[in-house]
């Protein structure tokens, strides 16, 4: 189900500060970054241990009134699957009877970060079948005026959520990406972030493009892309243009531009290329159930219960064996960023 959400109605004037972070892609560079990493017992433990450290830097770097943790569920990308049924092939996702990791560790690590964030008053959500993606792209959607949001990924796709009031901390890269120096990482015009991966794809989500189409192809062709938005009217009307005047000069036509105006691709979209490649890619129309709209509509405005400990999760960083590679002479102060979070979420109850 495909619906713009309406906007949230801010009664304060304070700016406050919200941290979403992408807790797949989170989680997976510090699965993959710290594999070999085990506790006392033998037990694999780096998943857990860097995806608590990245975190507390963050919390630690930046002041944040409230922090969202969102992941993607077994079936996560199904309502994709559903218009487009090679939807991340490539990753042998099974949206039929789901997809096992590879590695039976993965699955139970994530589950004892999702436990700690509990007791740490981080607010989290995960669906079967909606994707991290659209969580975060529908809070950024819904924002309050007065709201400045950081986005914690490695994603791509989310950079299309940038403007003056959302950034993103590029976990690759280790640095912010912004409006202002968007330019810097990216060769197009920021709103034209959505269009890129409509005409030239995704492989990463084995989401095909134009046939024979690329980026820097695209940019070769279009340069307005570079400085302004432009929409895929413009490309295909400007392809249908170029070509003509090609034949007028009596120059070879290009079979690229006829791909793009005869909408030409290898995947199983066929002419609907466009319109289906807007549905999946656009995250200005997040893929969201109404189910699902309930659930992020009450995570952002109710408060926190407060059967939550911090003590908890000192005893549970014991119990997993994590106070020996964390060192002695860290842990009491391991988890002092989050007692930040921990105070506001309290007074919000309060109120």
């Amino acid at each position: 189900m495909r619906r713009l959400p309406p906007k949230k109605v801010s009664n304060q004037k304070k700016t406050q500060n919200t941290l979403l972070v992408d807790g797949n892609a989170l989680y997976k560079r510090g699965f993959i970054g710290a594999k070999d990493v085990y506790n006392s017992k033998g037990k694999p433990v780096g998943g857990v241990y860097q995806f608590l450290t990245v975190l507390r830097k963050l919390l630690e770097d930046n002041l944040y009134h409230k922090v969202f943790v969102f992941w993607d569920g077994e079936f996560s990308g199904k309502m994709r699957w559903e218009v487009y049924k090679d939807y991340k092939i490539g990753r042998g996702k099974d949206y039929i009877n789901g997809t096992k990791p590879e590695d039976p560790s993965e699955i139970i690590q994530k589950m004892i970060i999702y436990n700690y964030l509990e007791e740490l008053y981080i607010r989290q959500l995960m669906d079967d079948v909606v994707e991290g993606d659209d969580l975060i792209a529908y809070y950024c959607n819904i924002k309050n005026d007065n709201e400045k949001i950081t986005i914690a990924t490695s994603d791509r796709d989310l950079a299309q959520l940038i403007n003056d009031d959302v950034r993103i901390w590029m976990l690759d890269l280790k640095t912010y990406v912004t409006k202002s120096n968007f330019n810097k990482y990216f060769k197009y015009h920021l709103e034209n972030a959505a269009l890129m991966k409509i005409m030239c794809g995704d492989n990463s989500d084995s989401i095909k493009g134009i046939k024979r189409l690329g980026e820097n192809t695209l940019i070769k062709h279009f340069p307005k892309i570079t400085e302004t938005k432009v929409d895929v009217d413009y490309i295909v009307n400007e392809a249908k243009k170029l070509q003509s005047d090609r034949i007028s000069l009596k120059k070879k036509p290009l079979q690229i531009l006829t791909n793009i105006s005869e909408s030409i691709t290898d995947g199983i979209q066929g002419e609907e290329i466009y319109k289906i490649n807007e549905i999946l890619v656009d995250l200005s129309k997040p893929l969201l159930t109404d189910n699902v709209i309930k659930d992020m509509d009450n995570l952002i405005n109710l408060p926190l219960s407060n059967d939550r400990s911090i003590k908890k999760v000192y005893q549970m960083l014991k119990k997993d064996g994590l106070d020996k590679i964390i060192g002695e002479y860290r842990f009491d102060d391991f988890l002092l960023p989050f007692k930040k979070i921990i105070e506001r979420e309290k007074k919000n109850n309060l109120k």
